[in-house]
């Protein structure tokens, strides 16, 4: 990925190469066992108790860590699997550009992130019938993981882009599970983080509704939705034929998140 080929554009090629592409990322062993994860931790609370902040926290969060998080590392590995197999040379003479490919990288990132939705939207189903929620999530709530899911993927293919190492989506993970951790329970600074689980625990162990936390659930999504329109430029800016149109695009993409990101205080 570190070389950028001048072969012409073949018209149609970039749907094409994205369907192989999705189903590379969507059947890769990192992205698989971070969905069986998630079903197997989704399928152990409902084997016991489940109270109503945690009800609430299954839908808006739970997915942006498994395989939200594991999805950045599947990402990174799919978009250098050439530079690990030693064929990118073969870059240069092949009747695609770089530019093509790494389009249908990010168009792909889209598979995984409405696999997490349909799951998502049919967890919500189901703990709807079974009455589990004492306030019902908004479709903002619902949609929240499974974007962040998309976020993981094009992160990673713009990390795999830039930097090949596989070091590198490992550091990368383990930084967005410590800002999490620092953002979390830090008032509205707690927004800024990707995954916001929004109901408030107050001084009770998550059996007694207290409420959601102060922000907008609709202005966060914005904010994430910039911030994967943030990582796509990354990652074409490092193989577009011309920067400048990506370049445009992608500080378009940095003032609506920091206006959405402002917008989504309390």
């Amino acid at each position: 990925m570190s070389a950028v080929a001048v072969a012409p554009a073949v018209p149609g090629v970039v749907p094409q190469l994205a369907r192989s592409e999705a189903g590379r990322l969507l059947r890769h062993p990192v992205m698989l066992v971070g969905f069986a994860l998630w079903a197997a931790v989704t399928v152990d609370s409902f084997l016991h108790e489940i109270r109503v902040v945690q009800a609430f926290e299954m839908v808006t969060a739970s997915i942006s860590f498994f395989p939200g998080v594991p999805a950045v590392l599947a990402a990174h590995m799919v978009a250098t699997r050439d530079v690990r197999a030693g064929t990118v040379e073969l870059l240069t003479s092949a009747p695609v550009r770089l530019e093509a490919r790494v389009r249908a990288l990010l168009l792909a990132s889209f598979v995984p992130a409405a696999a997490a939705l349909l799951l998502n939207a049919a967890l919500t189903v189901t703990l709807l019938l079974r009455d589990e929620f004492a306030q019902v999530p908004s479709v903002w709530h619902v949609t929240q993981g499974p974007l962040t899911v998309l976020g993981a993927c094009l992160l990673g293919t713009m990390i795999g882009v830039w930097a090949p190492s596989p070091v590198a989506p490992v550091v990368s993970m383990v930084a967005l599970v410590a800002v999490h951790v620092a953002l979390a329970e830090r008032g509205s600074a707690e927004l800024f983080g990707p995954a916001v689980f929004w109901p408030d625990w107050g001084i009770f162990d998550g059996s007694v509704w207290v409420g959601l936390v102060p922000g907008s659930a609709a202005w966060h999504l914005a904010y994430v939705a910039g911030l994967c329109a943030l990582a796509a430029a990354g990652a074409m800016v490092r193989v577009a034929a011309r920067r400048g149109p990506v370049v445009a695009l992608g500080l378009a993409a940095l003032a609506f998140t920091t206006v959405a990101g402002v917008a989504q205080l309390p």
